[in-house]
């Protein structure tokens, strides 16, 4: 069952395989919630204790992102959307399109969540350890300006009160 959240800003949909089940990752609060095909599940982010992205330059690859938590439990998602054999996609089937625009905004937002939840989470860019990166930086791949004054911590990434 999909979750109306799934299609919200911080929500991104993706496929690794076209034989494969669809993905969903999303943002609730200070909870990573996940969906593959009906199974489903939440990561609390106070919990991780890796956020590794690698980012290739857009049409040369695929952006991937991996987050570890202390108990060892791996989730990886990347930008890749292959199309399936159900009946809506099947006229596409097979063909791959990269969804970078979902995938950074969840990012984005998710290495400033788990920075604000666990300050002790390392936080890499590249591939293999990578290098320490800080959230702003994924704003600037995404086209947006670096932010001049700092978000008070009560208001969200839009600058909307509401859940940070």
């Amino acid at each position: 069952m999909t979750d109306a959240r799934e299609n919200s800003r911080l929500g991104h949909l993706f496929r690794p395989s076209p034989f494969s089940r669809d993905r969903a990752y999303w943002l609730d609060g200070h909870v990573l919630r996940w969906r593959s095909g009906v199974e489903s599940g939440w990561l609390s982010l106070s919990e991780v204790t890796l956020v590794q992205v690698t980012l290739p330059p857009a049409g040369h690859g695929t952006a991937r992102c991996t987050l570890r938590t202390a108990e060892c439990c791996v989730h990886r998602f990347s930008d890749d959307y292959w199309f399936g054999w159900n009946r809506v996609e099947r006229h596409r089937w097979g063909t791959r399109e990269h969804r970078r625009a979902t995938f950074l905004g969840l990012v984005a937002a998710l290495a400033r969540r788990v920075r604000k939840a666990n300050p002790a989470a390392a936080l890499t860019y590249g591939p293999d350890k990578g290098r320490p990166f800080e959230p702003e930086e994924l704003d600037q791949t995404q086209g947006f300006p670096a932010r001049r004054e700092p978000v008070p911590p009560e208001r969200g990434e839009d600058g909307n009160p509401g859940a940070a």
